[in-house]
């Protein structure tokens, strides 16, 4: 079962029930809704300013997980760094490409390789000074995932490198068994036409799961032409155990920060609590 096939649950299986079977229901994480998410999140800028700092203290050569359409990406080309992009979707590597047609980045092209792959199995034939996973997309693996993801990160790591990622935790979820659910709304734009969204976070402490939900109703001419429920199930993980497989893996926790969320994402989630790990080996 893949992690969008999994049964909705909460509000997201209520709306499915209510719309019945003819209502879309795709991966969030898909071709479709990666565009409404990537609109969702265009504006945050948290993290930024913290991988440049923390790179900045070893620069060389960067390698990208989940690099998406470049979020991470561009402000790394901006700074000089060299890039290698590495995401499972080849939709999302199109779509970053594309973005370095455009003349405010067309001059950074040249800093940037990209590569179709597993962020939890990969071999790419050679090593970086700095490795990168932001976003808290740790959460997109399950523990299996995570080893192998570790794995591939040791394998590429130089001596003295570093490996940079951030983590979401939920204080309020630490200490309960009782599932908790979260709702937002807010309108995106992708530059055909508006769509009202709903945005639903569903959390299992027990089975350790997230399922993140989007009921997207594009409005034309002020009436919705088209709706759609975008999912995917995450694995929540405590910065506690992340530290314990990372060690497991060769590696060592040199530093954990907090990140300042941005309005952005407090927006999204006012109860969220991110993490930076700096890991070496």
């Amino acid at each position: 079962m893949t992690e969008s096939a999994r049964p909705l649950l909460g509000l997201a299986a209520k709306i499915a029930e209510t719309f019945g079977p003819d209502l879309p229901i795709l991966d969030l994480y898909g071709p479709d809704g990666s565009r409404l998410y990537d609109k969702m999140m265009s504006n945050d800028r948290a993290e930024i300013a913290d991988f440049l700092e923390i790179a900045g203290r070893h620069r060389g050569t960067v390698l990208e997980l989940a690099a998406g359409n470049g979020r991470t990406t561009l402000p790394f080309l901006e700074d000089g760094y060299t890039v290698t992009g590495l995401d499972a979707s080849a939709d999302m590597l199109e779509r970053l490409t594309d973005k370095l047609k455009q003349p405010q980045w067309s001059q950074y092209a040249g800093q940037l390789d990209t590569v179709h792959s597993d962020m939890s199995d990969f071999d790419l034939g050679r090593t970086f000074d700095l490795v990168v996973l932001g976003m808290g997309t740790v959460w997109m693996l399950d523990e299996e995932q995570r080893a192998g993801l570790f794995r591939s990160v040791r394998k590429h790591l130089n001596e003295d490198g570093r490996f940079l990622l951030t983590l979401p935790e939920h204080p309020d979820l630490e200490d309960s068994d009782q599932a908790v659910e979260q709702r937002h709304a807010y309108v995106a734009h992708d530059g055909t036409a508006p769509a009202f969204c709903s945005l639903i976070e569903y959390f299992d402490p027990q089975q350790k799961l997230r399922l993140m939900s989007i009921l997207a109703q594009r409005v034309e001419n002020g009436a919705v032409t088209r709706t759609v429920l975008y999912a995917h199930w995450n694995h929540l993980v405590s910065a506690t155990m992340l530290e314990k497989e990372i060690a497991q893996a060769g590696m060592r926790v040199i530093d954990r920060r907090d990140v300042q969320e941005t309005r952005v994402t407090k927006a999204v989630d006012t109860n969220r609590h991110r993490w930076m790990f700096e890991v070496g080996i």
